[in-house]
């Protein structure tokens, strides 16, 4: 009987033996076909991860083919921009995940640490530069970073502009501090003049009418968001393996597509089943599960982390990277719009805007508890992660600050991150 778990395993071995860009371009065109989707279209383990795999892989498939113009960018950017100016956006720290997940860390964090890239540097980040220098990534022409979060990213994407020879073609955007009016209008007029630059070097003229269609896109995106992040205020049977982290590639780099639109309207149909047939069943078991809040990432090799939760009666409802921060954008002010876009993030300026954006999730989501995977190297959310767990002890949601590494699976202890969590189930339960 023909095995399709095996095929996929045998695509992750190969990958694993063949890693250069020639493979992966080659791979790419096989996995993203319709023969091979047909074939494995049954493995998924919800119609939301089909499509998230399918979207995912055909957006990677457009970074490798040499049919556009490749960006790097960094994860806080606003992905529309990249789309208005028909550029294949590439995210490297997205990427980092993905070799985690692939078994390729080992490879690119030696690379890494051979190129004196520092051990306290964020794992995401050293990931990326080790498969910058084993040139695995597609050339870029052109790289788009901000200041907003991660002081990693301006650094390491530099670092990838001086190494692919385009210093000329790095854009830094600084996101200003404090959230004023001439705030918004100084972020506006940087993501206008990268516009106008970035557009004059591909030999085009600004089309506004294509930008006003990708931020409607983006709209219609947000709309759905919401409506999925709605129904998980309530619900608590979820489709097998669902995992609100996997989603952080389209709920940022695919924004004003009409794939990110797909996608959640697809969620939300799939989520919504799950919400009715929650209501049609007795349910008395889970009302008296615990409801988790995510903050920042996860691991993203095999762990046993959310099966574990799951075992002591626990569940994350909600993440902290799917929450709706911005307001609806104008499509007549695309720049201004896209600039307070940047600007409404939490992680933007002091801890309060964090902290006011997690109680509000706490409440939404009806949170007893929360868990804080503090990621090696990551200073703007470890740095926060005692005021966080202080705070939210003031409202009784207890915390565990779980330290551990998103990437590289040689920096986390399993036997201490099953011990820990075990111990916070039996605190959550006791209450």
């Amino acid at each position: 009987m023909f095995n399709t778990m095996n095929l996929k395993e045998q695509v992750k071995i190969r990958l694993q033996k063949n890693l250069n860009q020639k493979y992966i371009r080659r791979l790419l065109n096989i996995i993203t076909s319709r023969p091979f989707l047909l074939i494995t279209g049954n493995t998924f383990s919800s119609t939301s991860d089909k499509y998230l795999n399918i979207f995912s892989l055909k957006n990677l498939k457009n970074a490798y083919s040499n049919h556009y113009p490749v960006a790097y960018g960094s994860i806080f950017l606003p992905y529309e921009l990249f789309y208005f100016l028909e550029i294949a956006p590439f995210l490297p720290e997205v990427m980092a995940g993905y070799s985690a997940v692939l078994g390729l860390a080992d490879k690119t964090l030696k690379k890494s640490s051979s190129n004196w890239y520092s051990q306290d540097l964020c794992t995401f980040h050293r990931s990326a530069s080790g498969a910058v220098e084993l040139d695995i990534f597609p050339k870029p022409e052109f790289i788009i970073c901000c200041s907003l979060a991660c002081d990693a990213a301006q650094k390491s994407f530099y670092i990838y502009a001086k190494n692919f020879g385009i210093e000329k073609n790095f854009y830094l955007v600084d996101v200003p501090y404090s959230y004023t009016t001439k705030s918004e209008s100084y972020l506006s007029q940087q993501l206008k003049d990268i516009s106008i630059d970035i557009s004059k070097k591909l030999g085009k003229k600004l089309d506004l009418n294509k930008f006003k269609e990708v931020i409607k896109l983006s709209n219609e995106f947000r709309k759905w968001a919401l409506k999925v992040n709605n129904l998980r205020k309530t619900l608590i049977n979820y489709p097998v393996n669902y995992n609100g982290l996997n989603f952080i590639l389209p709920f940022h780099g695919l924004a004003g597509t009409k794939e990110a639109v797909i996608l959640y309207q697809k969620m939300y149909d799939e989520l919504s089943y799950y919400l009715k047939k929650q209501g049609q069943e007795n349910s008395n078991n889970k009302n008296n599960q615990k409801r988790l809040l995510w903050l920042h990432l996860k691991p993203y090799y095999r762990n046993e982390i959310f099966q574990i939760l799951e075992q002591g009666n626990c569940k994350v409802v909600f993440e902290e990277f799917n929450y709706i921060y911005w307001p609806e954008l104008d499509p007549d002010r695309p720049f201004y719009s896209l600039a307070k876009k940047m600007i409404s993030h939490y992680l933007r300026g002091e801890i309060e805007n964090r902290m006011s954006a997690i109680l509000n999730m706490t409440k939404d989501y009806k949170i007893d508890g929360a868990i804080l995977f503090s990621h090696w190297g990551c200073r703007q959310s470890n740095g926060g992660a005692r005021i966080i767990k202080d705070s939210l002890k003031q409202y009784n949601i207890p915390t565990l600050v779980l330290d551990g590494d998103c990437v590289d699976q040689n920096n986390s202890s399993e036997g201490q991150l099953k011990t820990r969590i075990q111990g916070f189930i039996e605190i959550l339960n006791s209450n």
